[in-house]
């Protein structure tokens, strides 16, 4: 089996190892399902499922015009009760308060549960290295979040929060994956069980392409190994 070295490991914590009603809302929690995979890409996401505070997407534009809230959406700007009919200014102010400490209502939307950045990836079923239109994006992703996102723009330290299923990574670490490539579409990414310990991988810095990025739930850590300059594959198959 070719070897593969461990070239950056980075905190991570994905949902519960057993079912659970998530704290804080309506939403059953599960663990991370295991399994290998291939990143699909990186992008901004907007939620139906969570459509108060996600469906518009990270950074977006807000204005007050005459008393009423709009947000750039979708290219163009939109009232705030069209894109999110339960939204209040109430509560939006209530969670700058919470999250940057300032009871006002902000410029930008930095309330998206799935935080600045998310990564997803797919099951790769033929082997072909690329998203087929019968291949679907896997249901849970890469992503962090709006309190974590808050704590690292004030020099916080950032405690990542158990997901429903997720991964949740920090937004500086999510982003220095992107930078280095960890991310690029096509990696294996490989979820392991949440009784897994990490292989006996050598801790170098100079690991070669193809990247794999391996999520250890019980641990919670993601640990990315490269191939040892000069060797073959790595020992999942994929290219």
């Amino acid at each position: 089996m070719p070897e593969r070295i461990a070239i950056a490991t980075f905190d991570a914590v994905g949902g519960p190892a057993k079912l659970q009603r998530a704290e804080g809302d309506r939403f059953w929690a599960g663990p991370t399902d295991a399994g290998v995979y291939r990143v699909a890409r990186c992008a901004r996401h907007s939620s139906p499922s969570y459509a108060d505070w996600s469906k518009v997407l990270w950074g977006s534009e807000i204005k007050d015009e005459a008393g009423q809230i709009f947000v750039k959406h979708q290219d163009r700007w939109q009232t705030l009760k069209a894109v999110s009919p339960k939204m209040t200014r109430e509560a939006l102010m209530q969670r700058n308060l919470e999250l940057y400490g300032k009871y006002e209502l902000p410029t930008r939307w930095l309330f998206n549960d799935f935080g600045h950045m998310t990564c997803y990836f797919y099951k790769d079923r033929n082997g072909n290295g690329r998203l087929d239109k019968d291949e679907r994006i896997h249901t849970e992703y890469f992503h962090t979040t709006p309190d974590d996102e808050a704590a690292t723009a004030q020099g916080r330290p950032v405690t990542l929060s158990q997901s429903h299923g997720c991964i949740h990574l920090k937004p500086n670490d999510i982003d220095t994956m992107i930078e280095k490539g960890y991310f690029a579409p096509g990696n294996a990414v490989v979820v392991h069980s949440y009784e897994a310990r990490v292989p006996h991988w050598s801790a170098e810095e100079n690991g070669a392409k193809p990247f794999e990025v391996h999520f250890f739930p019980g641990l919670k850590k993601v640990v990315v190994t490269g191939r040892r300059p000069g060797r073959g594959v790595h020992p999942h198959g994929l290219q």
